[in-house]
């Protein structure tokens, strides 16, 4: 069993300082299609169509790096889950189950929500700002939800670290 442990040791260990030196390059590295802009409309302007489908699309692409910051923490999580125990794995399995559960959630909202904006599309009346102001809604919300949904996991992840378990 030690031999087992110490061999997944030095296997693992390679790979964590592999996958930190890649973090740190991505850190260095800027990419100009990574700098979103947030369009917000006021009551008294006109969204044009296209407006409102190029807004769509910069919120689905954020919200997409949104989904896979969380999945990267959900990761994070499962693997203090296999080196932990005792109440450490209860409560990290407690939140692991309902953050995944959390982001399937939010993942079927965003498409649901995605479907009715593709179906809004095909009526859109600039003069009528009901189909932006639900796509706000949905913008602020859904953010709001990942927002908490990572600083759950950010909490967790930190405490374990800081050893607050030991």
């Amino acid at each position: 069993m030690k031999t087992a442990k110490y061999l997944l040791t030095f296997t693992f260990l390679p790979l964590l300082f592999l996958a930190r030196g890649c973090a740190k390059d991505a850190e260095e590295t800027y990419d100009e299609d990574q700098d979103y802009y947030e369009v917000h409309y006021g009551k008294n302007d006109k969204v044009t169509k296209e407006m409102a489908i190029e807004s769509w699309e910069s919120f689905f692409k954020q919200s997409q790096d949104l989904i896979d910051i969380t999945e990267t923490n959900l990761s994070s999580l499962e693997t203090k889950i296999d080196e932990a125990d005792g109440d450490e794995k209860i409560e990290m399995q407690q939140v692991s189950n309902a953050s995944n559960l959390a982001l399937l959630k939010l993942k079927a909202r965003r498409i649901k929500r995605n479907k009715e904006f593709s179906a809004e599309l095909q009526t859109y009346n600039p003069d009528d700002p009901t189909v932006q102001q639900k796509n706000e809604a949905f913008m602020k919300q859904f953010k709001r939800d990942m927002f908490d949904l990572n600083t759950t996991l950010d909490n967790l992840l930190e405490k374990s670290r800081s050893g607050y378990y030991k």
